[in-house]
């Protein structure tokens, strides 16, 4: 049989970092807890007042997409993020950090034009307003875009930590 290959355990991360992280997983915690309640707020409405909650289904999918960026971060500091690494687990030493490096390089650029399309279609959008709530769309994708100038910071980090950990291991 083949041998199993433990993942490795991400380093600690500066201290900034870690508690924005923290906050940032409070904020996702209390964004789902709201979609709970506006979910069976809006379910009783329907149910026993036969009315709808139109502020609600929009609250409850803007919650959604915020919660998804706000976690995204706080996975890839802790290196929980979703990773195929049945390949890079049976590459040697070296070939595997590189690997990674570029995995991560990846992402920086990913989040650069993410960043760099979000400030293209909000210098249009900004001024518009969503149907239900009337909240103008630049309180919806700012936090994402910072997630996403988050979501850089950490994987430059996490560059670092690679280098330095394979600088240790010469």
């Amino acid at each position: 049989m083949a041998e199993t290959i433990s993942i490795e355990e991400p380093a600690p991360a500066p201290r900034a970092l870690e508690v924005l992280c923290r906050v940032l997983l409070a904020v996702a915690t209390a964004l789902i807890i709201l979609v709970a309640v506006l979910l069976v707020a809006q379910v009783a409405a329907r149910n026993l007042w036969n009315i709808g909650l139109p502020r609600a289904e929009e609250l409850m999918r803007l919650a959604g997409v915020l919660v998804v960026y706000t976690t995204a971060p706080v996975l890839a500091l802790r290196g929980q993020h979703v990773a195929v690494d049945v390949f890079i687990n049976l590459l040697p030493r070296l070939p595997r950090a590189a690997c990674l490096v570029i995995a991560e390089l990846s992402m920086m650029l990913f989040c650069v034009l993410t960043v760099y399309g979000g400030w293209l279609y909000l210098q249009r959008a900004w001024k518009f307003k969503t149907a239900a709530l009337g909240l103008p769309n630049i309180y919806l994708y700012a936090p994402i875009m910072a997630c996403f100038v988050l979501l850089f910071i950490i994987s430059a980090w996490r560059i670092a930590t690679i280098v330095r950990t394979e600088r240790a291991t010469q």
